[in-house]
């Protein structure tokens, strides 16, 4: 892997105050990431890996509980110090386009995201993790309290020689929301870990 160009600064959120770094592998590259750090950080660090959700994050969509997370990631990362990796590519890691499809097979065809995905021949959950290990260890972070739902998010950093242990970050939606017919999705198919959907 190329090393990346970074850039830090600080941020001033609703949340707290950030340092402000971006990695940038490639000037428009939608895998380059955004991160937030909280110092001091002692390991294990607690860490957040989220990739963008424009639906979701910026307008605030019902339909899935990325806002929501984004939002309850910071305000832990901000009281108790760590780092939140945002992997700017939409969509699981598919692209923004791809997505736009996959929402639109679920409106209008009633099929979930992942078997549209699978129609549109694209992996449920393409994400990897070398970016976000190597951001970790820039920053100095070999053992982290990684808050997710998604096992592949373990075994990805386990496989960039961080130790990882797992702490839930789970949204409680209502049966008749469309955000609950996302998260089964999650539970069902793609192997989350959510008690909601526990049988």
């Amino acid at each position: 892997m190329n090393k990346p160009e970074i850039i830090r600064t600080d941020l001033s959120t609703p949340h707290g105050e950030f340092e402000f770094i971006g990695y940038f592998w490639a000037p428009c590259d939608d895998q380059n990431i955004l991160t937030l750090v909280k110092r001091p950080l002692h390991d294990p660090v607690l860490v957040r890996i989220q990739s963008a959700c424009y639906s979701g994050e910026i307008f605030e969509s019902n339909d899935c509980d990325c806002h929501e997370q984004l939002a309850r990631s910071l305000e832990r990362i901000s009281a108790e110090g760590g780092v939140f990796i945002y992997m700017l590519r939409d969509g699981r890691g598919a692209g923004l386009q791809v997505k736009l499809k996959a929402l639109a097979k679920w409106r209008e065809s009633a099929i979930d995201t992942a078997d549209a995905y699978q129609e549109m021949g694209v992996d449920e959950d393409p994400r990897r993790y070398e970016k976000a290990g190597y951001v970790l260890k820039d920053l100095g972070v070999t053992a982290v309290r990684l808050l997710t739902n998604n096992p592949r998010k373990l075994s990805g950093l386990k496989e960039q020689d961080i130790a990882v242990s797992r702490e839930p970050i789970e949204v409680s939606v209502s049966p008749d929301s469309d955000a609950f017919e996302y998260l089964r999705t999650k539970a069902t198919k793609l192997g989350h870990m959510l008690r909601q959907f526990d049988k």
